[in-house]
């Protein structure tokens, strides 16, 4: 059911309880006001009779007077006077009853709001020595009649009173809808990945704020767009990169490598040719080209991380960064839990900090530097935590590059949190932690 349909039903429903609740406290009321009235005027009526024809000296009637009396009493309301004949049939001289039929109110409404009204019977005595008899009795149409003009008035009140509600309520749901459609059109584009538009303002503030949220997701997703659009086209430059580094040193190192062992190998055949020193220079270059090699392994993938754990991977790669950078002082804190990471985790733990130190090295003129990988328990579950430090130059935290990007990316691809410090004159602080999934021995 739609928003429209269900308020509309509620609407209805609530309509109708409120007439039937309306209605029957209506009725009740009718009820105790047409009691009250008719009690009071068939008292009144009595009292009317008692002073009509009580006398000090207990005189008799004559014939005229009690006519005349009792028509004095033809003004008051809801009573029903009948004279008993000697017969004993009864002749109506007074009734409260002169509503046509159309003004009667229906039957079950007379049933609801009428009970037992009272009646009694009064004896005149005449001059000539008769007795009439007369009966009154409560009439209460007249006033049952009046509670249903009321009534009536009553429902149609609340009845119109309903509907100007009901126009009411729609008129200001339909401006409401207007705006939920305008937000489910926002966000709509923003599944079919139009970022650019955005929402209008909206007088609601609730619905304002709605706007305002999805216009700063359509940003943070634009932004997400860009971003991995551009990580994309960086990562295939680097893959390019790799792949003519990896050509020109298989080139210039491997290839000139073996083309000089070939020489040498050709100038041990001459007669004259001077074998150890031969053979020193052949030691010396395969030796170059282990390096090479290993160099190349490992900028590829580190085959000491399978066999020798995530410590000694990460021992190996910040003692090949001192060796390269002598001034640069690196310590590596780690816990020894590391190396049951499973080779997923382990991976990730170490392309960070070696995107960690590529970036100390190129780009903060730090001197000192601090690795620590240990495991943390962090809200009840155990998290590797990893962090870098240095001293250098620093820098801003707006507009992060590629490589803590691809870090940010790695990180929380595997549910992780990852934090980027960098301050002018007060170095780069990085921080990382990733779920500790152990690995599973076969």
């Amino acid at each position: 059911m739609s928003l429209r349909g269900l308020i509309n039903a509620r609407i209805v429903l609530s309509v109708v309880l409120i007439l039937i609740i309306g209605g029957v406290m209506a009725i009740w009321q009718a009820r105790q006001s047409v009691q009250k009235e008719i009690n009071s005027s068939f008292n009144l009526a009595l009292e009317m009779l008692e002073l009509s024809f009580s006398y000090p000296d207990n005189r008799m009637v004559i014939e005229d007077h009690w006519m005349r009396q009792l028509s004095a009493i033809q003004k008051t309301r809801h009573i029903h006077i009948s004279l008993v004949n000697d017969d004993g049939s009864e002749s109506e001289w007074l009734s409260g009853n002169d509503l046509s039929e159309q003004e009667e109110p229906p039957v079950w409404f007379k049933m609801a709001v009428t009970s037992d009204y009272p009646s009694a019977s009064y004896d005149i005595r005449l001059l000539n020595g008769s007795t009439k008899t007369l009966l009154i009795r409560a009439d209460p149409i007249d006033e049952v009649a009046e509670a249903w003009s009321e009534s009536l008035a009553f429902f149609w009140s609340i009845v119109l009173m309903m509907m100007v509600i009901f126009i009411a309520i729609n008129i200001v749901f339909h401006s409401m809808l207007r705006t939920v459609h305008a937000i489910l059109t926002g966000l709509r584009r923003v599944e079919s990945g139009e970022y650019g538009k955005k929402l209008p303002r909206f007088k609601i503030s609730e619905f304002d704020a709605i706007a305002a949220e999805v216009n700063n997701l359509s940003e943070a997703l634009d932004t997400a767009r860009q971003n991995n659009q551009a990580l994309a086209r960086h990562t295939m430059h680097i893959q390019e990169n790799e792949r003519q580094t990896m050509s020109r040193e298989l080139h210039d190192e491997m290839g000139q490598s073996l083309t000089a062992v070939k020489a040498m190998a050709v100038a041990t055949k001459q007669p004259q040719a001077k074998i150890n020193e031969i053979s020193d220079s052949i030691i010396g270059i395969c030796n170059h080209l282990s390096v090479v090699v290993r160099s190349m392994m490992r900028t590829l993938h580190p085959l000491s991380l399978a066999d020798l754990g995530l410590a000694a991977t990460l021992t190996d790669l910040v003692s090949e960064w001192q060796r390269r950078h002598p001034t640069l002082k690196i310590e590596l804190n780690y816990d020894e839990a590391v190396d049951w990471l499973n080779e997923e985790v382990a991976i990730h733990v170490y392309r960070v900090v070696q995107e960690c130190l590529t970036n100390v090295v190129r780009h903060s003129e730090a001197t000192q530097a601090m690795v620590v990988v240990r495991r943390h328990l962090i809200k009840g579950r155990n998290q590797v935590v990893i962090r870098v430090e240095d001293n250098g130059i620093g820098g801003s935290t707006e507009g992060e590059g590629f490589g803590v990007l691809g870090m940010r990316e790695r990180v929380e691809s595997m549910g992780g949190q990852f934090v980027f410090e960098s301050n002018g004159n007060l170095g780069v602080r990085v921080r990382a932690w990733m779920p500790f999934i152990e690995r599973v021995n076969d």
